[in-house]
C-alpha cells in the first residue's frame, strides 16, 4: 500500500533541505590536545573527536615535515568507505561529483585554495533519512582550504554538503539531482 501511494516508488524522495555554503575549522590529529576535534562527520554536519569514535568521513593532520593532509577513514585504518578526490575546477564550479575515482586508502595533500570532494561513508536510514529500499547511501561534499595555521595545527575549510537522500548536486539551494 505504501509503495502504491507514489507514482514511482523507487525514485528519490523530494529534496527537503537546501545546500548551504559554510565554514569549519579542524585541528590536527597530532600535536594538539586529544579533546579537540580533528574529524568531520558529513552525516551529522559535526566536528568529531577521533579518540572517542569513528563515525566521521575525514580527518586533518600536518605531518612532521609540515605537509597538510586530509585523511579518509580507510587511510587511518578504520574502514568506513569514505573517499577524497581533488576537484579539477574551482569550488564554485564543482557541481556533480563523480561516483567513482575516490581515494580511500591514503591521504590527500592540501594547501591553501585546494579544492577537494568527499564521498562520505554510506549511512543507513538511521543517519540519512532515506527510504529503506534505497539502502545505505553516501553524502557528497565539496571543500576549499581557506587557511592553514601550522603553528596551532588548524585548517579552515569552506564547505557545501548535500544532506538530501541520494542527491549529489553540490550547488547552493535545493538540489534537483
Amino acid at each position: 500500500m505504501l509503495l502504491s501511494a507514489c507514482s514511482d516508488p523507487l525514485s528519490l524522495p523530494p529534496a527537503t533541505d537546501p545546500n548551504v555554503v559554510d565554514t569549519l575549522t579542524l585541528d590536527g590529529l597530532s600535536g594538539t590536545d586529544i579533546g579537540i576535534p580533528s574529524g568531520y562527520d558529513m552525516a551529522n554536519l559535526t566536528k568529531i573527536r577521533t579518540d572517542r569514535a569513528s563515525p566521521f568521513d575525514f580527518a586533518f593532520d600536518i605531518d612532521t615535515s609540515g605537509v597538510s593532509k586530509i585523511f579518509p577513514t580507510g587511510a587511518l585504518g578504520i574502514g568506513g568507505n569514505s573517499g577524497v578526490l581533488y576537484a579539477e575546477t574551482s569550488f564554485e564550479r564543482v557541481d556533480d561529483p563523480p561516483l567513482e575515482g575516490y581515494v580511500t586508502d591514503s591521504a590527500l595533500v592540501i594547501d591553501v585554495d585546494s579544492v577537494f570532494i568527499v564521498r562520505g561513508r554510506p549511512a543507513g536510514a538511521g543517519i540519512v533519512p532515506c527510504p529503506f529500499f534505497l539502502g545505505s547511501l553516501p553524502r557528497y561534499g565539496k571543500f576549499r582550504v581557506l587557511a592553514i595555521d601550522p603553528q596551532v595545527r588548524q585548517v579552515t575549510l569552506e564547505s557545501l554538503i548535500n544532506v538530501n537522500c541520494g542527491y549529489r548536486r553540490l550547488q547552493p539551494g535545493f538540489p534537483d539531482s
